[in-house]
Parts: structure tokens; C-alpha cells; sequence
């Protein structure tokens, strides 16, 4: 339970840290496919992705996205991207994963989840991706 506060409390101050010396703070919307290989061989329905994003130096953004059960921080470097939330059970997740900028505001973003990093009884990885519109 500590632990879980000590990281709260140090994810919270690194995200503030971020805007207060962002450049530029953009609002995101997203539409994500969640578990493209999944075991029933169909397109999953998509979900809404609403996030905040801030450039925080020559082409590094920061940001945080949510649909409402997952929450997720992320850093983006050129065309890689590292992030690191919960998803609906509170569980912990990272991705990592790459973007394409398609035009000036609109980019693909394809993660791979990993959900059984540090906890025993979570899901399986998936892999995801994300049509993401910045405004």
C-alpha cells in the first residue's frame, strides 16, 4: 500500500513537472483498437482515447491519455514511444511502440502491451493501435 502512494505521489509530480515546462500543451483524441490478435479473429470495436500532449523539447512530447478505465503516461521520441499506466483492474501496464505521422495532426500509433511485467495474474500481452488526432 505504501509503495503504491510512493509511486502515485512521484507519477503526479513528473507529469506536473512536464507541463510546467512544456512548450506546447495539445488536446489528443484517439479512436484504439485494443488486442489485434486476439483469439476470435475479428476487428475489435474501437474505443475513445481522450489525452493532453506537451512538447517538451525538439521533438519530445509527453502526455497522458484515458479512456476512462485504463490511464496511461507516455513519452515520445521521434517514432518510438514508451508508456507506462494501469488498466481497469489497477493493475499496471507499459507499452512500447511507434507512431507515424501521417499528416501535421494526425498520426498511427501501434503499442504492444505488456501486462504480466510485474504482476503474476494479469492478462496477456496485446498489441494495439491507434488513429490519434492532435489538436
Amino acid at each position: 500500500m505504501k509503495m503504491k502512494n510512493i509511486s502515485t505521489l512521484l507519477v503526479k509530480g513528473m507529469v506536473l513537472v512536464s507541463f510546467i515546462y512544456a512548450g506546447t500543451v495539445s488536446p489528443t483524441l484517439s479512436m484504439r483498437f485494443d488486442d489485434l490478435l486476439g483469439s476470435n479473429n475479428a476487428i475489435p470495436a474501437p474505443t475513445t482515447i481522450l489525452g493532453l500532449e506537451a512538447s517538451v523539447g525538439e521533438g519530445i512530447f509527453a502526455g497522458i491519455d484515458s479512456n476512462g478505465d485504463e490511464h496511461r503516461l507516455y513519452v515520445k521520441l521521434g517514432y518510438g514511444t514508451f508508456g507506462m499506466g494501469a488498466n481497469a483492474d489497477g493493475d499496471p501496464q507499459f507499452t512500447i511502440g511507434g507512431n507515424y505521422s501521417v499528416m501535421s495532426n494526425f498520426s498511427v500509433n501501434l503499442d504492444y502491451v505488456i501486462n504480466q511485467m510485474a504482476v503474476t495474474n494479469a492478462g496477456p500481452d496485446e498489441l494495439r493501435i491507434s488513429l490519434k488526432v492532435n489538436f
